[in-house]
């Protein structure tokens, strides 16, 4: 049974949890803002930030016009999720505790942000896995989702449909085509595979099929870890704009340079990060995805504390709906960039010039290892797109 959204409306403190500890406290403003601010015990115990753009500090954060702090507001599903969301609530989207509030027992991540006094208790996922033919998609696709799921693409794949799963297991992503976008389904579980050949972590997923025979490709969540104690555990997780302090509209904002240092300098081997973040920007233009934003990159917690780059996840070609250009500049193009522009992009990560020329091999490796032909795209869409790569791939080879 579906909460009452709409007295959420009305709450005026949230209290934000870390790892399952109470850190923190959101408040509405009497000049209608936000405020953040850390417990004094939370503090003087030494836990870990909420955040890198919150560091551990006694001064208040406050926004202004009903927006959250850029972290929280990552936080936030996107998309046709955001719409459902907001309808639900009978709110608007500018009131984003209210809509965080809604979702903020299961976010990304280690935090959790419920009204003031509540026990963090995880919503039931929508459906259960385990038998993927007695399921619905569509139906599930329009169903009020108490789960928060950032970083849905927002160009060719603009209306892609997530939503959480489960079997007894393990926790899952179910990804839907949208109507706009035929067979993305399909296009993204092929890239998923062809990304394995460049030898780092790729989010497992596999495709599944309703009782109505539609296509759906359920993607495990990495950011959900099951301990020797049987529970399951929430890892630290945080995109691009969340590391760089900005709010979800900037993610095409930023240079892809920007980007990928925010993120290497966090991790515990940041030239090993720096040439992960290269090649998935190298694969990217290679096979046509011009979705990789900064919300599709992001750091991970490792069992130590540390950070890493997290697995790749999505991953189409959008070069087959018409999408020309890469989310972010690289070296300061979007497109027709050659070979120098790699080797500049590299330089500005830190890369050594042979580090740079193996990790262009493995790529176009990888890239070459998808075939289009396999997937059900014909005509112009096809011939444009193959045309394409094949000239990216000569440029890159230099």
């Amino acid at each position: 049974m579906t909460p009452d959204l709409q007295r959420l409306r009305f709450i005026e403190r949230a209290d934000v949890y870390k790892n399952g500890v109470h850190a923190g406290e959101l408040s509405r403003t009497a000049a209608g803002g936000i405020r953040f601010g850390y417990l004094a015990n939370y503090l003087a115990e030494g836990h870990a930030p909420v955040a890198f753009s919150l560091p551990p500090d006694t001064a208040a954060v406050e926004t202004s016009n009903g927006a959250l702090p850029a972290f929280f507001a990552g936080l936030l599903p996107e998309g046709h999720r955001l719409t459902v969301l907001k309808n639900a609530t009978k709110t608007s989207f500018d009131d984003e505790l209210t809509l965080l509030l809604a979702v903020g027992a299961d976010v990304p991540g280690d935090v959790q942000v419920v009204p003031a006094g509540d026990v963090p208790a995880e919503p039931e996922a929508l459906a259960d896995t385990s038998n993927p033919e007695d399921l619905d998609f569509a139906v599930l696709a329009n169903s009020v989702d108490l789960h928060a799921l950032p970083g849905v693409q927002d160009k060719a794949s603009a209306s892609m449909l997530t939503t959480p799963l489960a079997t007894r297991g393990q926790r899952y992503l179910l990804k839907l085509d949208p109507a706009q976008n035929p067979h993305l389904v399909a296009n993204e579980a092929a890239h998923l595979v062809g990304a394995r050949n460049l030898n780092l972590p790729v989010a497992r997923n596999r495709l599944i099929h309703d009782k109505n025979g539609l296509t759906g490709l359920l993607v495990e969540r990495f950011d959900r870890r099951k301990g020797t104690d049987g529970h399951w555990h929430r890892m630290a997780l945080e995109d691009g704009t969340q590391v760089m302090g900005l709010p979800p509209a900037a993610k095409y904002a930023v240079a892809a340079e920007d980007v990928a240092l925010a993120l290497a300098r966090l991790c515990v081997a940041p030239v090993v990060a720096s040439r992960n973040l290269y090649l998935q920007y190298a694969f990217a233009w290679l096979t046509g995805n011009g979705d990789l934003h900064a919300k599709n990159l992001s750091v991970l917690a490792r069992e130590d504390g540390g950070f890493e780059i997290s697995p790749l996840y999505d991953l189409p070609c959008t070069l087959l709906y018409g999408d020309e250009t890469l989310a972010l500049p690289v070296s300061g193009k979007l497109k027709n960039l050659k070979a120098r522009h790699w080797a500049q992009f590299a330089d500005s990560l830190g890369l050594p010039a042979r580090a740079a020329a193996s990790a262009n091999r493995l790529a176009l490796k990888a890239a070459a290892s998808v075939d289009l032909t396999a997937l059900p795209f014909a005509g112009s869409p096809l011939r444009g797109a193959q045309r394409e790569l094949r000239f990216r791939r000569h440029e890159m080879q230099g």
